[in-house]
């Protein structure tokens, strides 16, 4: 291996070390002094090249463990200020502007000690724009949902140099200058290229080549974003080495129509690359394109080629250098993952399929084969999902969506210039290309099983993954002259890859509940003891974030589920049936359960004022899935569904609604029992509700409180008839509602029910392992999920 290379995998290993701060930076520091040291003896007296070597990488260990023991977050940092109202001034990011319904509008502020969300309600005549800002509110944390399956809100945080939030109104924000900085100025740029894109095709088009071209996915359609994700082609939509390679082929045929000199090419493509960087946002994989890139101009003007994977070790040491956790950036990970596959896999992959395939066909998949190979763990580890089509995809559709970006590059910069007679037939021509590549993509994401949830994988799993890999490929220990150690470390590494697969499908399942953290809603996942799915409501926030594809999907992909064997939704309202949709897009749901005021059609229901637009295209959603080769459970009190190991009761469900009355009263009551353990939902049924299915026998050990522990619910009588052993409660955190109330919680410390809540621990993770109900909060023992 390259030692410079070697070196940047030891410095990231220090700095990830480092940020556990595991022992003061002082021993860091003194272990780096005594290995300089111990290095330069070893210099001094010419012993190995080996042990040499080794010492310089125990160096490299220590810089990185000092780098990351001395970070602090910019959540550190303003720690002193939480809770504080306080005047907070910097500079409004670029590119980091939202505006909202209503007048409300959000945006980050550079300030010293970091970065930090401002939600502006009320803006009044103040609106967000380049410059100076100061901010007048309370400093609170980052917030964020904390479930298995989704990267931590506070190392998010950390990675985009988030401090903290503030929700102020807009006569508390006032300029002190309007000047733009440099970085505004190139944002500008973008925006008129994103002008001249909206100007020149429909926003679905707009929207998905500004991310190609510019990355980001907020504004592309979840159907298309779904579609990317099936086939493997995610990585478009995160600026990296490929959109590099274009912006440089375009600048190379610049260079040479303009005839620009040669000692002005190196300083214009570094000006290049590096406004393309902010452009982008500045993210660590657009970071990492950029820096190789700019090592590709300055070999070319100096004739001299330096070798790319010592490059690409000297990139990720300057890169975490700046920012020591982009170690724990999914996007990082897997940029230099699949940047060193290509470097290192491709001339092995291809000789191996040059046994099998005409040459130019295996030239042509070795190149997404190499990058996949040293990447896959990391898709694994992040995302728990792979694509089957992937390798068909990206030699297919990559070239034509590459020909989109460059074409939409070009007509943009023609229209942005004043061109927009020439502008506008190359975007007229991206549009209908672009429609060709989403036909072909959407017929390769509806073969079957082209999708493969991979759920988690124990680490022990991935050395024998090198192993096999290594092997195959004949390199590192595996050379040719080793037949005997190759073949028994495949037959090994194989056999032991089949027993971690056999063991994770067949390995006792206890009868477990889950009770996501969704805000202000309810979410819960039931697993039976015959790995039976049951999904009891889907949570649901105002706004774009959905729960179902941001939080729900997620989780079930970390459990490894590929299915959904019943879904159960109390009420219609959208805090529990807002994810319903995005469920239904990425599993088969074997079976429905609705309450009956969800089977009336979709105009009847459009007809009640007091049912809301947004719900109403829910439910016509859930409808629609619901219709298609599934067993559709309309509730009924006292009802009974059985499944292979577990029964549900449908304890209590209302059939009227009163004539301008709360929706809630149509909440569905449902108890889950699988062998001596039994939960109950309750949804957001007030007191009468509950007292009336108090009439049956509701015994259970565990009790989801009803409407987020409101007071209107709850009442003494029906404790007394459940008489659980635990209640756990599910509300947001700081919610305007302020859920759970005071009188909720005191009349269950009076019952001596203990209490777990998704506000204060996050997803909350229930056991029934013989004894009795046994749980764990993610937030603070997530060694136990």
């Amino acid at each position: 291996m390259d030692p410079v290379l070697a070196g940047s995998l030891a410095y990231a290993l220090g700095i990830r070390t480092g940020l556990e701060h595991f022992l003061p930076v002082q021993v860091w520091i003194g272990a780096l002094g005594l290995g300089a040291i111990l290095t330069f003896a070893a210099w001094k007296k010419e012993w190995s090249r080996d042990f040499y070597i080794g010492l310089f990488l125990v160096c490299i260990f220590c810089a990185g463990t000092s780098r990351g023991t001395v970070e602090k977050t910019a959540a550190q940092r303003m720690a002193q200020q939480l809770g504080r109202t306080g005047r907070f001034t910097g500079r409004v990011v670029p590119g980091s502007i939202r505006e909202g319904r209503h007048g409300n509008s959000s945006f980050l502020l550079e300030e010293q000690k970091g970065r930090i969300r401002v939600f502006v309600q009320k803006s009044g005549r103040f609106r967000p724009g380049a410059g100076i800002v100061q901010v007048t509110g309370v400093l609170k944390p980052v917030d964020g949902f904390f479930n298995p399956g989704m990267q931590d809100p506070e190392v998010g945080a950390a990675i985009r140099k988030e401090g903290g939030r503030i929700q102020t109104v807009g006569k508390c924000c006032r300029f002190l200058s309007r000047d733009p900085s440099w970085m505004d100025q190139i944002q500008t740029v973008g925006n008129k290229l994103r002008r001249q894109l909206r100007c020149s095709m429909g926003n679905a088009d707009s929207a998905l080549l500004e991310g190609m071209m510019l990355g980001g996915s907020s504004q592309i359609e979840p159907e298309t974003l779904q579609m990317f994700q099936r086939c493997g082609l995610s990585h478009l939509l995160s600026v990296s080495g490929s959109h590099v390679a274009l912006l440089m082929g375009l600048f190379t045929g610049a260079v040479q129509y303009f005839r620009i000199p040669r000692k002005a090419v190196v300083p214009f493509g570094v000006l290049l690359l590096s406004g393309y960087a902010v452009l982008c946002g500045l993210r660590a994989s657009v970071c990492r394109a950029v820096i190789l890139g700019a090592g590709v101009l300055l070999g070319k003007a100096g004739r001299r080629r330096a070798k790319g994977t010592a490059f690409l070790g000297l990139a990720a040491i300057l890169l975490l250098s700046w920012n020591p956790w982009w170690c724990r950036d999914p996007g990082f990970q897997l940029s230099f993952t699949a940047a060193l596959g290509l470097m290192t896999l491709r001339k092995p992959v291809s000789e191996k399929l040059d046994v099998f395939l005409p040459r130019p066909v295996a030239g042509g998949l070795s190149v997404p084969i190499s990058a996949q190979l040293l990447s896959l763990p990391f898709l694994v580890i992040h995302f728990h999902t792979l694509s089957l089509v992937s390798l068909l995809a990206n030699v297919l559709l990559v070239p034509v969506l590459s020909l989109c970006v460059t074409g939409s590059a070009i007509g943009a910069i023609l229209g942005s210039l004043g061109l927009i007679l020439p502008g506008r037939p190359v975007l007229a021509v991206v549009s209908q290309l672009m429609g060709f590549a989403l036909w072909g993509g959407e017929k390769l994401a509806q073969l079957p099983g082209t999708h493969l949830v991979t759920g988690q994988v124990p680490l022990w799993g991935w050395p024998l993954y090198f192993l096999l890999i290594g092997a195959v490929l004949e390199k590192g220990w595996f050379q040719p002259f080793r037949p005997r150690l190759r073949r028994g470390t495949i037959l090994a590494a194989g056999f032991g890859l089949g027993a971690l697969v056999a063991f994770c499908q067949f390995c006792p399942q206890a009868f477990t509940v889950y009770f996501l953290d969704v805000g202000q809603g309810d979410c819960a996942v039931v697993i039976t003891p015959e790995r039976e799915i049951i999904v009891v409501d889907t949570g649901g926030l105002p706004g774009r974030y959905d729960t179902g594809e941001r939080i729900l999907v997620p989780f079930l992909r970390w459990l490894g589920a590929d299915r959904v064997d019943l879904l159960i939704l109390s009420h219609g309202h959208l805090d529990h049936a807002g994810g319903a949709a995005a469920l239904s897009r990425w599993f088969p749901i074997y079976s429905v359960a609705l309450p009956p005021d969800l089977w009336p059609s979709a105009p009847d229901l459009a007809r009640e004022e007091e049912i809301p637009t947004k719900e109403v295209a829910i439910m016509q959603q859930v409808k629609q899935f619901g219709q298609l080769n599934k067993i559709v459970y309309k509730m009924q009190t006292n009802q009974k569904i059985c499944k292979k190991g577990s029964i549900i009761q449908i304890v209590e469900a209302p059939t009227i609604q009163k004539k301008g009355g709360e929706k809630n009263e149509n909440s569905a009551i449902v108890r889950v029992s699988c062998g001596a353990g039994s939960v109950l939902f309750t949804g957001d049924a007030p007191a009468e509700g509950e007292l009336a299915a108090a009439r049956w026998p509701i015994g259970s050990d565990v009790l989801k409180v009803s409407h987020h522990g409101s007071r209107t619910s709850s009442s003494e009588g029906f404790l007394a008839a459940v008489s659980p052993r635990l209640a756990v409660i599910s509300s947001g955190r700081e919610n305007r509602f302020g859920h759970p109330h005071p009188e909720i919680l005191e009349r269950l410390e009076r019952f001596h029910i203990p209490c777990a809540r998704t506000d204060r621990g996050g997803a909350i993770k229930v056991v029934f392992d013989g004894s009795g109900p046994v749980w764990y909060n993610y937030r603070w023992q997530r060694d136990f999920f």
